[in-house]
């Protein structure tokens, strides 16, 4: 239905950027940090209680959680493949060991809260209740459709909360990704091939 099409943008959007991420971050060999304005970093912004608690309720009753958690493994299999593509050094132990530490090192609600504040960020307390009906009303035989100005906003905000979301599960992922490959390099260099241009006596 024409209707859906901005809660089927969002849905498809949250799979999107969790691969996304994943790539990114098994490429990562440091935590990427680009608030580097003081002002803009360490000024919290005032948060509604009540616009918070939806904004979280939304991502809940869109079932988010239990895909990430049905997912998740096959997502972070095919980024250490794509890592392994662009790691010349990387042998088998060290994917292996990467994928073992980042999947035991993971938290979903990392992930999902950043959806949650983009949420907050983009949508009042009004969009957000009615996004969380249409979530609650998609089974029934009467679902749903946004109202023409949720449309609306749907239609032009989407690019600044997909890049919102982009951003903000790239860094935690390339933060865990990063400090997992430091900390293999560290504890096992044994896991690396030599460098291709490295003299031998």
């Amino acid at each position: 239905m024409p209707g859906w099409r901005g809660i089927a943008i969002i849905r498809r959007m949250k799979w999107s950027l969790l691969l996304l991420t994943l790539t990114l971050s098994v490429n990562a060999q440091s935590p990427v940090d680009k608030d580097s304005k003081p002002g803009e970093s360490t000024i919290a912004k005032k948060v509604d209680p009540k616009l918070h608690a939806d904004a979280v309720r939304l991502v809940e009753v869109s079932g988010a959680r239990q895909r990430l958690q049905d997912n998740f493994k096959q997502m972070v299999d095919d980024g250490a493949k794509r890592m392994m593509q662009g790691c010349q050094r990387c042998t088998s132990q060290y994917r292996d060991e990467w994928e073992r530490r980042f999947l035991e090192r993971s938290n979903f609600q990392d992930y999902l809260d950043v959806f949650a504040r983009v949420y907050e960020k983009y949508f009042t307390d009004a969009e957000i209740n009615e996004l969380i009906a249409m979530q609650q009303d998609k089974g029934s035989s009467k679902a749903a459709s946004p109202s023409p100005a949720l449309k609306e906003k749907l239609t032009s905000v989407m690019p600044d909360v997909l890049g919102d979301s982009t951003g903000g599960c790239a860094k935690i992922g390339a933060k865990l990704g990063g400090e997992i490959g430091s900390e293999i390099e560290r504890e096992h260099p044994e896991y690396l091939k030599p460098p291709a241009n490295e003299n031998r006596p």
